[in-house]
């Protein structure tokens, strides 16, 4: 009967260390991941600031630093001009134009400042990515605002051509709900309402209040911005396709999922 208990407390004792040590690894696994992770943003954001102040983004010497040095809006002598600080800024996209009817994103943004006033080519990739990071790091603290509206309850032909935020909203909610590619998953599928779900019998995060966290570093892309989410989202949903950056299904996505973080504050590059 004593042999009987030792072993039995034997065989207890090795599951109760294996389970321990496991434990150990697993957490210690998890803190090498965020470690990485913590090593990979923040060379990016060194990335990020160096184009930021690199004469070389263009062909006539100047800089995004020339007129916003530390995000500060500076005097320029040759336009008179008091050039806006860029504090705060990134909480302000994506925007749509009610004027042009277009959605224009930070990245895109960037590179318009990048061509006509720095005289230079358009970014793209992940060089891209590191300049928008840096930027939006200068708004980290700023709550995301400026959608002063809500998606309308019906979808109609209309809004397939918007005019007004509210149409572009509900076209973004739209792209939302709707399944993309072979399968039947749509973003509804996994986060319905914008709240948590569960994929594959495990959850999801919510994604409103989440669109504050980008750009991000993800071991799978590097840097990401929210469409390079969607792509990675619809991709390794079973789809096996993808969107270019910047089409018109992502960008108007892009706008939904960011006003569904209205009044959250930016915190990226940590």
């Amino acid at each position: 009967m004593k042999r009987f208990i030792l072993v039995v407390l034997g065989v207890f004792l090795v599951i109760f260390a294996s389970y321990f040590f496991n434990s150990i690894a697993y957490a210690k696994g998890k803190l090498n991941k965020k470690m990485i992770a913590k090593e990979k943003i923040q060379a990016a954001l060194k990335l990020g600031k160096a184009e930021f102040y690199s004469a070389k983004l263009g062909t006539n010497g100047f800089s995004c630093a020339k007129c916003h040095v530390d995000s500060i809006g500076t005097y320029i002598p040759k336009t008179g001009k008091v050039v806006r600080s860029l504090a705060g800024v990134a909480a302000t996209f994506p925007r749509f134009n009610p004027k042009t009817h277009q959605i224009i994103t930070l990245g895109e943004r960037l590179n318009m400042c990048i061509v006509h006033a720095l005289k230079g080519k358009p970014l793209s990739g992940q060089k891209l990515n590191y300049l928008t990071l840096y930027v939006t790091y200068l708004s980290n603290g700023y709550r995301i605002k400026g959608y002063n509206a809500t998606p309308s309850p019906t979808f109609t032909k209309a809004c397939l051509r918007p005019k007004t935020l509210q149409q572009a909203l509900t076209l973004g909610k739209h792209y939302y709900d709707t399944p993309l590619g072979a399968s039947d998953f749509s973003c509804d599928s996994c986060h319905p309402g914008g709240g948590a779900g569960v994929l594959g019998g495990k959850p999801t995060k919510p994604v409103i209040g989440h669109a504050v966290y980008y750009p991000k570093y993800k071991k799978w892309g590097g840097i990401i911005t929210m469409q390079d989410q969607f792509n990675h989202c619809i991709y390794t949903g079973e789809t096996g396709f993808k969107k270019k950056i910047g089409s018109k299904a992502w960008k108007y996505l892009d706008l939904y999922v960011y006003s569904l973080s209205k009044g959250y504050k930016i915190s990226v590059g940590k």
